[in-house]
């Protein structure tokens, strides 16, 4: 499934670049491949992780909103030497980066920014959607702009830190009001200022969930922490509050880490589990 609609509002997956897998103790340190149980299989491929570097076009009253902007064009060396297609699957879903008019981040890892700009420090960075604003977390933004983390984080210097000198960069609360149909929610434990992208339209709701969840595992095993979440505790707390919501509520919700297959689906309750079901 390629994309949904939620009341009025289009989503559609557009998925920038498919990394090389993973050991699962790489990305669960915590976490042994024992205690995977019976979901090893429906959530890894030859004993290994694979995640999807996806991002999502809203379509919503007569615009178009990025939410992310995947890894960007690579080559990237840190995987696999691989490149990102996010600019020719929006081509093949008849999307135009000049027709963007927002892009909201989840937070600033480095596969949610890389398409933020094209060009380099050389030849001179431009906006690679052109008419767009581009809101960023306040709480990452003042997080990774720390002298001691920026210098840990190439992708911020390249992708982020450019959209501040050509004058497209809003610095945002992690609760705003995008406009009727969405808004954001603070969901942080991942990064500081990671939020969800929520959607309501018609009577129904939906939410892109940005790095609150990689895996269908997490919504199983909401405790499981990533190595990457900066602040585990916070993470948890996150995860099991906003599964209790969508399951409650009945969201829709795009997860952009997830297989192709499993890119949309609903959280349900299973005796005392969550599980996910894809649409």
């Amino acid at each position: 499934m390629e994309s949904v609609r939620i009341g009025e509002v289009e989503v559609i997956a557009l998925n920038d670049m498919t990394p090389p897998l993973r050991d699962p103790e790489d990305f669960f340190p915590d976490i042994p491949v024992s205690e995977w149980g019976p979901l090893k299989d429906e959530n890894l491929i030859d004993g290994k992780i694979q995640l999807y570097y996806a991002c999502f076009a809203l379509r919503t009253q007569g615009k178009i909103i990025m939410v992310d902007t995947g890894i960007g064009p690579g080559p990237h060396h840190h995987r696999g030497g691989y490149r990102g297609d996010l600019l020719h699957q929006m081509q093949l879903k008849g999307l135009d980066p000049e027709d963007v008019e927002l892009v909201v981040h989840t937070h600033l890892h480095h596969d949610h920014i890389g398409w933020n700009v094209s060009g380099d420090g050389h030849t001179g960075f431009r906006a690679t959607f052109p008419n767009a604003r581009y809101l960023v977390p306040r709480n990452d933004w003042n997080y990774f702009t720390q002298p001691a983390i920026l210098e840990e984080n190439q992708a911020v210097k390249d992708c982020v830190l450019p959209l501040e000198g050509l004058g497209v960069m809003e610095l945002v609360d992690s609760s705003v009001v995008i406009n009727s149909q969405l808004s954001t929610t603070p969901t942080p434990g991942h990064t500081p200022g990671h939020v969800n992208v929520l959607i309501e339209s018609e009577g129904q709701k939906g939410a892109i969930i940005g790095d609150m969840i990689h895996l269908k595992i997490e919504v199983d095993n909401p405790n499981w922490c990533p190595g990457a979440d900066v602040d585990k505790p916070t993470s948890r707390e996150s995860r099991k509050s906003m599964l209790s919501r969508f399951a409650a509520e009945n969201y829709i919700v795009a997860a952009c880490h997830f297989w192709p297959e499993d890119h949309f689906g609903r959280v349900v309750i299973e005796g005392d589990r969550f599980r996910w079901q894809s649409l």
